[in-house]
């Protein structure tokens, strides 16, 4: 075998694994199983201690009262009916349950029962100290005595502790789905219980009602104070509205509906004046144009009607017809025409008329420019009283807004003056029609049947904690064992195979007693495993089965020397020629272990050439197995072991007994303790380690097979010995030595 399989890191198991044993519920039951008796007594005197304390208890008494919440209640003043069911829900519900709890409400029960008037506790009146209690004190070994209370302080401290006292009895439970809530107080007075229990019902109720006496009359004040205030504001805002009218009369005269209606009629003339002017002004300047382009003024209608014009119209039409006679005489353009009889005069006559009809025509115009400025003057009149009415009507505007604004808060004062008003009165009404929101549906009845429910929860919960207890002691002693248990530990911890486990014979027996039991009971359970450790040492080597195969341990007294002497046997039972080298030179055991008389010759005789090899061999005369011990005789003070073992002459002896049989097996010392061991570890062919049940630390067995893998040993594995197979079935659900524990009785002949 190479290196890494004849022997595997040293090393923990892996985490995962562990994680794995630790959440197992079979290791874990069985765990517990296996302390059952530690488990049990712990739990018999939790029990014990449980039913000590129940008989100590005094008998306490239970009383019950139920109350009702959100019930209907009258309210005439609604128009929503007579009963109005008050809105409840979960907050509710624990709101009511916390002011049954109030210190408020439990004072008021204390001050109703009087149960402050009872025996109260009386401070220990001071005591003169003596001088050693005195120098005690002032060493600092002696706490000084307590302050002497005052009677207000005492009677204080007493109250605080019947609060508390009650808070603690009092249990409030609500019904699930409902909206009743159960008052239970328990004390050791089946009477007090029921009154305190009653009583705080009645208190709730009491305290519900003033509570909404309270509320309510203090609407009632708030709201006379209200409609006092509003009442003077009312008459103020009405005063205000009074003066300003008085004061926008005396102001401007008139109202703005007069104005508005003056504004209208002068706007009015306004228009008729600018559309008269608008005329005139036409008129004139079709007048003068006609006059300045010497146009016949006759065209014209304002001549026309001129009685001045008129006439000389009338007048020009004669001398025009006269000339015309004249000229119907004498034919046109005939020089005699102008010498005719009084012709000059009458174009002298006609050409007066018309200037004279020219001059009037002039005057009609003038006249017209003068009632043009005076329908000017006259719009400018207008203008001018308009813009001052509308100014005026401006103002009275304003007012008026300042006026409505007036009206409005008036009004809005008169509004809430009458709700307020109306709403006092409804509130004086309420106070003489308000109730409480809760009634006494069931109420406390005096207990005659105590408790029991005391007595039987101490026994469960010292029970169970005894029985706590008792699982918590297995798991502290599983965590604190730091042995080896099951052969899956050992080979998680160390890295190597198990090659089999050796059961206990027996408690009493010696080492001679053992081998005797192997001889007389070849079926045993002990038997067994001592060939079901020489098979694993053969086949830990297929190929080339191991010859020379040593024992050794970490630590002395793991039995290492009974189950080599055991594994020869079995060998030579099995026809197979075996012979046992006793390789502890400073304590040899092999004699001892089988009865052997001391004897002179032994393995040190045949090293030194002082005997031959035949004659220090010991036949085991009813087996007929080889032995070569190491005799107390032969020791040397002046003889190291290690030299021994290490010299070239015992190798030579190695080798010449694996050629003459079939397995040579060698008890070697302690890893721990000398050296010895890892010497031999070079000469043999395989290295078996014993390991003791339940009995080796841990940290031992790690530290001794870090000795043996310093120089390389061939450790073919472990070997765990001095098993009790009862025990071990305990300790582990499956593998080899669960099995071998519950089936033992298959092997015993």
């Amino acid at each position: 075998m190479n290196k890494e399989s004849d022997f595997p890191t040293l090393a923990r198991p892996d985490p995962q694994i562990s994680e794995e044993d630790a959440i197992d519920l079979r290791a874990i039951a069985k765990l517990l199983w296996g302390g059952k008796w530690i488990i049990l007594i712990c739990g018999l005197f939790g029990l014990a201690i449980g039913v000590f304390l129940a008989t100590q208890i005094e008998p306490s008494y239970r009383a019950t009262a139920k109350l009702l919440l959100g019930t209907e209640r009258a309210d005439v003043l609604r128009n929503e009916g007579v009963m109005v069911e008050e809105y409840f829900g979960s907050t509710t519900l624990m709101t009511h349950i916390e002011i049954l709890r109030s210190t408020k409400l439990i004072d008021r029960v204390i001050d109703t029962l009087r149960l402050d008037r009872g025996p109260q506790a009386e401070e220990d009146a001071p005591t003169e100290l003596s001088s050693l209690q005195e120098f005690l004190i002032g060493i600092g070994l002696r706490s000084p005595p307590p302050r002497q209370l005052s009677p207000e302080e005492a009677a204080e401290r007493h109250r605080l502790s019947l609060i508390k006292g009650i808070g603690a009895g009092m249990t409030l439970d609500a019904t699930p789905d409902s909206r009743v809530i159960s008052i239970s107080f328990t004390s050791w007075d089946p009477v007090l219980s029921a009154d305190v229990a009653n009583e705080i019902a009645q208190q709730y109720l009491i305290d519900q009602l003033e509570g909404k006496l309270e509320t309510t009359q203090n609407a009632v004040d708030w709201l006379s104070g209200r409609v006092e205030d509003l009442k003077v504001k009312v008459e103020d805002a009405e005063r205000a509205v009074e003066d300003r009218f008085a004061r926008l009369s005396t102001e401007s005269g008139q109202s703005l509906d007069a104005t508005k209606q003056q504004i209208q009629a002068m706007t009015q003339s306004l228009i008729t004046v600018r559309q008269e002017l608008t005329v005139k002004e036409a008129q004139v300047e079709r007048l003068s144009s006609a006059m300045e382009q010497g146009q016949d003024l006759a065209t014209l209608t304002e001549f026309r009607e001129s009685s001045i014009v008129s006439g000389y119209r009338k007048r020009e039409s004669d001398i025009v017809t006269e000339l015309a006679a004249q000229a119907s005489t004498v034919p046109e353009g005939h020089p005699s025409l102008q010498r005719l009889p009084g012709r000059a005069r009458l174009q002298a006559e006609l050409a007066e008329i018309r200037k004279g009809i020219r001059a009037e025509a002039g005057r009609i115009v003038k006249a017209l420019q003068v009632d043009l400025e005076a329908k000017r003057a006259q719009e400018a009149l207008l203008v001018a009283e308009l813009r001052t009415l509308e100014d005026t009507a401006a103002a009275q505007a304003q007012d008026a807004i300042e006026i409505r604004q007036l009206e409005r808060e008036a009004l809005a004062s008169q509004t809430l003056y009458e709700n307020l008003l109306a709403r006092l009165q409804e509130s004086t009404e309420e106070v003489s029609l308000q109730a409480a929101d809760a009634r006494v549906i069931t109420p406390a009845e005096v207990p005659i049947v105590p408790l029991g429910t005391s007595e039987r929860r101490t026994k469960g919960i010292a029970l169970a904690l005894g029985l706590v207890l008792g699982i918590g002691i297995v798991f502290l002693l599983d965590w604190m064992n730091n042995t080896f248990r099951s052969p899956q530990q050992l080979e998680q911890m160390t890295g190597i195979n198990v090659l089999g486990m050796v059961p206990l014979a027996g408690k009493k027996l010696k080492r001679s007693d053992v081998v005797g039991y192997l001889r007389e009971k070849p079926n045993s359970s002990l038997t067994e495993s001592i060939r079901n450790l020489r098979t694993s040492i053969l086949f830990s080597d297929v190929d080339n089965p191991p010859r020379k195969v040593m024992f050794t341990s970490s630590v002395p007294r793991e039995g290492k020397s009974t189950t080599a002497i055991l594994l020869a046997l079995t060998s030579q039972q099995m026809g197979k020629s075996a012979i046992i080298v006793d390789c502890d030179l400073r304590m040899p055991a092999l004699s001892k272990a089988l009865n052997i008389s001391n004897d002179d010759l032994g393995l040190l005789s045949v090293i030194n050439g002082t005997a031959s090899l035949d004659e220090a061999i010991y036949v085991e005369p009813t087996t007929g197995l080889h032995i070569l011990m190491t005799k107390a005789s032969e020791r040397n003070l002046n003889i190291n072991a290690s030299d021994v073992l290490a010299s070239q002459r015992f190798q030579v002896l190695l080798d010449y007994l694996s050629k003459n049989y079939d397995v040579v097996i060698l008890d070697a010392p302690p890893t721990l303790v000398v050296t010895d061991a890892r010497i031999l570890s070079s000469m043999v062919d395989a290295v078996v380690f014993a390991v003791r049940w339940d009995s080796t630390p841990r940290d031992a067995v790690m530290e001794g097979l870090r000795e043996l893998q310093s120089v390389d040993a061939k450790v073919s594995g472990a070997v765990l010995t001095m098993v009790n197979e009862t025990k071990a079935s305990k300790y582990t659900y499956d593998g080899y030595s669960y099995y071998r524990g519950r089936y033992r009785d298959y092997y015993e002949t």
